[in-house]
């Protein structure tokens, strides 16, 4: 058996002397401008190791924030439901308290609202009522001697008398009562607690006070009454409560006054056929 014997040729190991020399002239190199296998090791490994490291934490911490704020969010969607069904609570008794209130303050205007004058008056029934006319039609006329322009209220304790409207139309058994809201309406009123006398125009709804806002500040829920100058119209007959307070100038503003009486549900009225004056 022949052993063949392998020789490693003289150009190659010049070749590898010479690559070998090369890689020690960089090396000393590198160390000559501070690069070192361990910077080269930081740089190359540890740094590309670091940055992943950090991305995956960073990942792992945005999606736990993001699971924490969907949490947090669920419970603030809830205390905030809570908040506003306790601020609905509050809104619902604070009306009611102020119903009251206004309620009281209204008493306290009609208390102070006593006649110190006689109505002589026939009871008359009301057999139509036209809320798109502002109209009533009541059962007596010219066979009781009722004329036009005399002034009809609703009274149920005989003391204070509501203003419904005046007789504009007499037949011989039936008479038409246009409503103090009809827009033809116009009657002199004044504020029972804080004075000023003004007209009173009916709207369809309601009647209209505009007057200077200097000279007497109304507020909501005073009660207006009629005064004698209007006419034909016995003084402190109510017509009706501040309901709405616009300010339409620097000086003027223009008051709605509601009815005290519901028209629909009277069905009896009282005419006035004469009064004793002051």
């Amino acid at each position: 058996m022949t052993t063949i014997k392998m020789q490693f040729p003289r150009e190659r190991l010049a070749l590898y002397a010479v690559l070998t020399i090369l890689f020690l002239i960089f090396v000393a190199g590198l160390v000559g401008y501070g690069i070192t296998p361990k910077s080269i090791y930081e740089v190359l490994v540890l740094k590309p190791v670091s940055l992943i490291i950090d991305f995956f934490n960073n990942t792992y911490s945005s999606v736990q924030n993001y699971f924490i704020s969907i949490v947090k969010g669920k419970a603030l969607i809830i205390e905030n439901q809570n908040l506003r069904d306790y601020i609905s609570t509050l809104e619902s008794r604070l009306k009611i308290l102020l119903g009251y209130y206004y309620e009281n303050i209204e008493l306290k205007n009609l208390l102070g609202i006593k006649h110190n004058i006689k109505f002589n008056t026939i009871g008359c029934n009301i057999i139509l009522y036209s809320k798109s006319g502002n109209f009533l039609v009541i059962d007596r006329g010219k066979d009781s001697n009722l004329k036009i322009d005399m002034p009809v209220v609703y009274s149920v304790d005989g003391v204070t008398s509501f203003l419904v409207g005046k007789i504009t139309e007499v037949s011989n058994n039936t008479s038409k009562v246009t409503l103090e809201t009809s827009p033809n309406f116009k009657v002199g009123v004044k504020n029972a607690s804080r004075g000023g006398i003004d007209v009173a125009s009916g709207n369809g709804n309601g009647l209209t006070v505009v007057r200077p806002s200097q000279d007497v500040s109304d507020s909501l829920s005073d009660i207006f009454v009629t005064v004698e100058e209007s006419g034909i119209f016995p003084k402190d007959i109510v017509v009706g409560k501040v309901s709405k307070i616009k300010k339409i100038s620097a000086v003027e503003n223009e008051i709605e006054l509601e009815p005290l009486i519901d028209f629909y549900t009277i069905r009896n009225v009282l005419v006035i056929t004469s009064y004793e004056k002051n």
